[in-house]
């Protein structure tokens, strides 16, 4: 069976191609996209760059890791899932994806494009749970990209308050006030975020601060945002050195940084720590189904694949407009 799947021959190369669909193996479903999702940080990181930092370049290879669509076929072992039913999970860029767990069931009430965000979303949950949120705590999310626009959601939901939005981006810094954010600053307007965060906490600081934007100049400021024994998740993936006054930023007031980073979310629960993968995932999908976490007014792209490599050039080049960037398949 023929499909057709985004494919990079190159650093900052992409285009379509036809591709042969194998047998699918006892442990697999086969998958009908409907859409899939870019994903800004690592998968665009690695179109620019051509591979993760310290890894080598290897062309050509598929891209993308966010997909939904329906299940038309299912090896032997599988008992989860049925023809028919749609599915949510970390396949490529294609018009049918093979897949292993993890995937989820997606409900009938949450649509195709809202659940092809769901591995965007589960990142920015790992971030809240490391964070371990506090009803009351005041949370600071640096960088409103997709992943910070979730963190964000979750954050309320977990009771931050107040939940403060810090982002050069004022189209991003809007959302993020539709979205529930309490207050939203800009660095590049405001003379001093330390002292403008301190102005809405409890304490000298945020009790949570979530970096998001994963650069690593960033990370001096977000520091300073944190209040003494605050904590500092690094959800986003900072490619490159970070420095910063370690003993003046962090040693003396005692603030603790965690990272957060989503594959080692565990697949198997234990009595300690129940949230693994699946269950996470699926906790997200009820929230998109009871409208407690929103999801499609993120999506401000749906493009036709064959527009692949203008999409990728504006996310690389003009993304200041973007967040949520989906491939329709459904055609």
């Amino acid at each position: 069976m023929k499909a057709q799947r985004l494919i990079c021959h190159g650093i900052r190369r992409i285009e379509v191609e036809e591709f042969e669909i194998g047998a699918v193996s006892d442990n697999a479903i086969l998958v009908h996209n409907e859409y899939t999702a870019v994903s800004v940080g690592t998968e665009l990181w690695s179109w620019v760059h051509g591979a993760e930092p310290g890894e080598k370049a290897k062309f050509p290879h598929t891209t993308g890791y966010c997909n939904a669509g329906t299940v038309v076929e299912i090896g032997k072992n599988v008992t989860d899932v049925k023809v028919g039913d749609r599915v949510a999970g970390q396949g490529s860029h294609a018009s049918h994806s093979t897949m292993q767990k993890p995937y989820n069931k997606v409900p009938l009430n949450v649509p195709c494009k809202s659940a092809s965000l769901l591995t965007m979303a589960a990142i920015a949950m790992h971030g809240a749970r490391v964070a371990k949120i506090e009803l009351g705590e005041a949370v600071a999310v640096v960088g409103l990209g997709l992943i910070g626009q979730f963190a964000l959601s979750l954050a309320k939901l977990n009771g931050g308050l107040p939940v403060i939005a810090v982002d050069l981006n004022d189209m991003r810094l809007a959302k993020a006030k539709d979205r529930g954010a309490d207050a939203c600053i800009n660095p590049g307007k405001t003379s001093d975020v330390t002292e403008a965060v301190r102005a809405l906490c409890v304490e000298d600081g945020a009790n949570v601060v979530i970096e998001s934007t994963g650069i690593p100049a960033v990370y001096p400021m977000a520091v300073k945002l944190a209040c003494i024994a605050g904590r500092m998740i690094a959800l986003g993936s900072p490619r490159g050195k970070v420095e910063f006054d370690f003993m003046e930023e962090v040693h003396l007031r005692e603030v603790s940084i965690l990272g957060a980073i989503h594959p080692l979310t565990p697949a198997q629960s234990n009595i300690y720590f129940w949230w693994t993968k699946d269950r996470e995932r699926n906790l997200l999908l009820r929230l998109m189904g009871s409208g407690r976490l929103t999801t499609e007014d993120l999506i401000t792209h749906v493009a036709k694949p064959d527009d692949c490599q203008n999409i990728y050039n504006m996310l690389a080049d003009r993304p200041n407009d973007a967040l949520g960037v989906l491939f329709d398949w459904t055609k």
